[in-house]
C-alpha cells in the first residue's frame, strides 16, 4: 500500500481499511530502457514484466489484464514479459513511457513511466565542444590599454641613466687642413631623463593586434664637455611625444589552456613628434660649430631609441617581451572560472580552442565542463535528501557564433561572454546534482488570488475523497524531487524568453502528517510525475550586481501530470487535472536553486550590463567595462 512504516497501526479510519481492500497486488514495471537514458536511435525497445506482489494469494493471470504502452495495446507473455518498440521524438527531446495495466475483473491499474532523452550526451567530467564565446571589442580594447600600461615598468631615467656617455671625444669641429679643431664628449646629466606618462593603445587587425605605446613630453638633459674651440654647455632635448608600434599575436598557451599566450611579431618601430632642443647653460650654437646641435642630436636620437626599442624587445623568463607579458597578465584577469564556478557550487573548467584576432575585435573559444565536487568547501557542494547523482547531460550541436559592434538590440559593448546550450546543460546537471528542483510545498495558490491555502488532509480531501476519514486540520504537503536534470534545446521560451527549460519526471509525494492518541506517521497519499516546458530569463539584480535566472510561470497547457502510485486507490484524475493549473504558482520559486551569481570580474574590472539575449543559440551577456 506504501503507506510508511511508521504510521501507527492502530489508524483504522474507513478511508484507510477502504484503500486496503481496493489497492490490487498487480504491478507493471519497465525494465528497459532506464530512466534518463539518453538514446540517439530513432527507435527503442520498450521491454518489463506485469507481477503480482502477492503471488500465492494472488497469482498472475495475464487473460485478465491489458496493457497498454503510451495509449496502445501491447500482449502480454504467459510470464507477465512483454516487449515492444516505439518511435522517439527527437523535437521534444524528453519522451514519456508510459505503462498502463488493468485487471479487469477488478478494476484495479497500476502505472509506470520511464523518460528517455532523444540525443547526445556528454558524459560527466567531459567537455562541452565551443561551449563558451568571449569577444573583446575595439572599445573593449581601450579599456583594456591602462590595465596594460599600468603593468609595464617603462622608466626612461632607468634605461638611459645620468652619466650615460652619448659620443665619446668625437670632433665636432672641423678644421678642413687644419685638422680637428674642436672636441667633444656628450653625457647624459642631471636631471634624469623623464617623461610625463605613457598609454598603451590597441588597435585589432587580421591575425594580430597593434599596439602603440606613447610617451609624452620626453625630456633627456646632455652635458657637453668641449675642447679646444669647443665650448662647454647644457643642452635639454625634447620630444612631444615618442610612438613605439609593434604587433602582437594571441592564441592559447600550449601549456596552461585557460590562459592565452601573447607574442610578439617583429621588433618595435620607433617615432618621434616635435624633437626639439633647447640651451639650459652655456652657448653652442655659434660659429664654427653651428653643426654642434645636429650632431649632438644625431647621436642622441639614436640612443633614445635604442634604448626604448632594445628594453621593449627584450624578454623575460618566459621568452615573452614587457608588452606581451602585460597583455598575458591582463588576461590573466579573465575570472570566469572561478567567481561563476565557486558562486554556483560546481567547478568550471574552460580550456581555449582558439584566441582569434580580426578588424572587428578579439575573440576567444573555450570549450567547458562543470564538475561536481561534494563537500562543504568553496565550489562545493552538500546535497540535500533526494538529490540524484546523474552521470551525462544533454548536447546540442550548435556553431560557434559570429559577434557584431552592437548587441542584437543594437546597443554599443565593449566585452560580449555567450554559453551554448551544451555547457548551460552541463550547468544543469550539476546543480540538480547539488540540490536544485528539491523542495517541498506546504500551501498553494489553488484559486489564482494571489494568497497561497496552507495544505491540509482537509483540503486535499476536496480532491482526494479517501482522505476525508483523517482528521481534517492534519497538516499537508507536495514533496518534490528531481530524477533528471532540466534541459535547453537552443529554442526562445513559450513567450519569447531568452530559452526554453524542459523538466521532465519531476517526481510529486503528496504526504499527509497523521497524528492519533500522541503518536505520529506520515502517510502517502499520492505520488506522480510532472513534466513542464518553462520560458526562461537571465536578468540583472541591480542591488546585488549579480546575475539572476527566472523561470515564467508555465501555461497549463505546457504542464503535464501523469499519476504513478496510488496508496488510497482513490480517482486522482481531478488531482492531475489541477495541478497543471497551480503549478506555477511554485515552479518559479524552484528557480531560486538556481539562484544568482556575482558578474565575473575582467581584467580586475566590474561589468555593466548592457544587454541579455541570445547570440545565434548562445545565452550571451553583453558588458561594457567599469
Amino acid at each position: 500500500m506504501n503507506i510508511k512504516s511508521n504510521l501507527p497501526k492502530f489508524l483504522t479510519s474507513a478511508a484507510l481499511i477502504t484503500s486496503v481492500l481496493i489497492t490490487g497486488c498487480m504491478r507493471v514495471e519497465i525494465d528497459n530502457p532506464i530512466d534518463g537514458e539518453f538514446i540517439e536511435e530513432p527507435t527503442v525497445t520498450v521491454s518489463g514484466n506485469v507481477f503480482s506482489t502477492t503471488p500465492d494469494d494472488f497469482p498472475l493471470n495475464v487473460e485478465d489484464m491489458t496493457l497498454e504502452i503510451n495509449g496502445s495495446p501491447i500482449p502480454i507473455a504467459p510470464d507477465g514479459s512483454y516487449s515492444t518498440n516505439i518511435l522517439l521524438d527527437p523535437l521534444s527531446v524528453f519522451n514519456a513511457i508510459e505503462a498502463d495495466i488493468l485487471e479487469v475483473s477488478t478494476g484495479f491499474v497500476d502505472s509506470y513511466r520511464t523518460v528517455v532523452i532523444a540525443g547526445d550526451s556528454i558524459p560527466e567530467g567531459e567537455y562541452s565542444p565551443e561551449a563558451i564565446a568571449l569577444q573583446i571589442n575595439a572599445s573593449g580594447l581601450d579599456s583594456l590599454s591602462p590595465v596594460v600600461a599600468s603593468l609595464v615598468d617603462l622608466d626612461p631615467a632607468t634605461l638611459m641613466p645620468t652619466g650615460t656617455t652619448v659620443a665619446n671625444n668625437v670632433c665636432v669641429i672641423d678644421g678642413g687642413f687644419l685638422g680637428c679643431l674642436g672636441r667633444a664628449t656628450i653625457k647624459i646629466d642631471n636631471p634624469a631623463p623623464s617623461i610625463s606618462g605613457f598609454g598603451v593603445d590597441f588597435t585589432s587587425q587580421q591575425n594580430s593586434v597593434h599596439s602603440d605605446i606613447v610617451l609624452n613630453n620626453l625630456q633627456l638633459n646632455v652635458h657637453i664637455n668641449g675642447s679646444g674651440l669647443a665650448p662647454n654647455c647644457d643642452l635639454r632635448l625634447k620630444a612631444t611625444r615618442v610612438t613605439l608600434g609593434g604587433n602582437y599575436a594571441l592564441e592559447p598557451d600550449g601549456t596552461t589552456p585557460t590562459r592565452v599566450d601573447v607574442y610578439q611579431l617583429g621588433g618595435v618601430s620607433t617615432a618621434f613628434t616635435n624633437f626639439d632642443q633647447e640651451f639650459t647653460s652655456g652657448i653652442c650654437d655659434v660659429p664654427l660649430i653651428g653643426d654642434l646641435i645636429q650632431l649632438i642630436v644625431g647621436n642622441v636620437r639614436p640612443m633614445v631609441e635604442d634604448g626604448l626599442e632594445g628594453f621593449l624587445n627584450s624578454t623575460d623568463g618566459n621568452n615573452n617581451t614587457p608588452i606581451a607579458a602585460a597583455v598575458e597578465s591582463a588576461l590573466g584577469g579573465v575570472d570566469v572560472s572561478g567567481s561563476i564556478g565557486q558562486a554556483l557550487n560546481a567547478q568550471l573548467d574552460a580550456p581555449f580552442f582558439q584566441v582569434k584576432e580580426t578588424t572587428g575585435g578579439i575573440t576567444m573559444g573555450s570549450n567547458a565542463r562543470f564538475v561536481t565536487n561534494f563537500g562543504t568547501g568553496p565550489g562545493q557542494c552538500n546535497p540535500p535528501a533526494g538529490a540524484p547523482d546523474l552521470t551525462a547531460s544533454y548536447h546540442v550541436p550548435q556553431p560557434f557564433p559570429n559577434f557584431g559592434s552592437t548587441t542584437p538590440g543594437g546597443t554599443p559593448y565593449e566585452i560580449g561572454m555567450g554559453i551554448s546550450s551544451s555547457g548551460f546543460n552541463q550547468l544543469l546537471r550539476s546543480m540538480v546534482e547539488c540540490g536544485l528542483l528539491v523542495a517541498t510545498i506546504t500551501e498553494l495558490d489553488l484559486f489564482g488570488t494571489g494568497v497561497p491555502i496552507p495544505l491540509t488532509a482537509g483540503l486535499l480531501a476536496n480532491f482526494i475523497p479517501e482522505l476525508n476519514g483523517l482528521d481534517p486540520s492534519f497538516p499537508a504537503r507536495i514533496a518534490i524531487k528531481p530524477t533528471m536534470a532540466p534541459l535547453i534545446t537552443g529554442a526562445p521560451g513559450p513567450a519569447g524568453e531568452l530559452a526554453l527549460l524542459k523538466i521532465a519526471q519531476l517526481h510529486l509525494k503528496v504526504e499527509v502528517d497523521v497524528t492519533f492518541q500522541g503518536e505520529t506517521g506520515v502517510l502517502d497519499a499520492a505520488e506522480m510525475m510532472m513534466d513542464a516546458d518553462v520560458g526562461i530569463d537571465l536578468t540583472v539584480d541591480e542591488s546585488t550586481g549579480s546575475l539572476v535566472f527566472e523561470l515564467a510561470a508555465p501555461s497549463p497547457f505546457d504542464v503535464s501530470v501523469k499519476s504513478v502510485e496510488n496508496p488510497l486507490g482513490a480517482n486522482l484524475a481531478s488531482v492531475e487535472a489541477l495541478l497543471p493549473h497551480v503549478v506555477g504558482s511554485f515552479l518559479p520559486a524552484l528557480a531560486g536553486g538556481l539562484g544568482g551569481f556575482p558578474l565575473p570580474s575582467f581584467l580586475g574590472l566590474s561589468l555593466d550590463v548592457v544587454e541579455v539575449a541570445r547570440n545565434g543559440e548562445m545565452l550571451t551577456i553583453y558588458a561594457d567595462l567599469n
